[in-house]
């Protein structure tokens, strides 16, 4: 059977976007090079024409969902008054909803702690897409200067993260409502 010469392309895309669903929601070390490749419709039999291992899928699902976070962040910035882009973006990320559905999530609230652990050169790799994700919502960050967006950048994203961790700790949906509440309201009141 002939394919069209972008098929491939598109394949690959497909597993990618796949696994990065998979593996936010169970884990890098949950599903499987079977599984990863049945939640894209295929046999495990292909994987090998397009990945030359699991670690090289991993890191491009990573890479993939990180740049689905800026992507989300950076539209929801842009669309906020002049000086309002990182209160869009807090409001954006603290939602019930993508705090109940981690596969749409944010990678990192999911999967930091399996992150950490990984071997070298797949952590080089997850590194260098959080730091192209700050870069990028860098300009939206509250400050009158690089060195304080920085500084804010960093509270108020790892505030976030920990944020939907909690929440997803918790299993009645108002509790998690609270968490999300509670530290979205002082990011908010924080940073003027």
């Amino acid at each position: 059977m002939r394919y069209d010469p972008d098929h491939k392309a598109r394949t690959h895309r497909r597993i990618v976007r796949n696994a990065s669903r998979q593996l936010r929601s169970k884990g890098l070390n949950g599903p499987a090079v079977t599984t990863l490749m049945n939640a894209a419709g295929l046999t495990h039999g292909g994987f090998y024409r397009h990945f030359g291992s699991r670690d090289d899928l991993v890191a491009e699902a990573i890479e993939e969902s990180i740049q689905e976070l800026r992507d989300r962040l950076v539209t929801v910035a842009k669309q906020a008054y002049p000086g309002e882009g990182w209160k869009a973006m807090v409001r954006s990320y603290l939602s019930l909803e993508l705090c109940d559905h981690p596969d749409q999530g944010c990678p990192i609230a999911a999967l930091a702690p399996d992150m950490a652990r990984t071997r070298p050169a797949l952590k080089k790799r997850i590194a260098a897409a959080i730091l192209k994700l700050r870069q990028e919502v860098l300009p939206f960050m509250p400050g009158p200067n690089a060195e304080e967006r920085g500084a804010n950048f960093l509270a108020i994203f790892s505030s976030m993260v920990g944020a939907i961790a909690i929440a997803r700790t918790m299993p009645d949906p108002a509790v998690r409502q609270g968490i999300l509440n509670t530290v979205r309201d002082h990011l908010l009141e924080s940073f003027e």
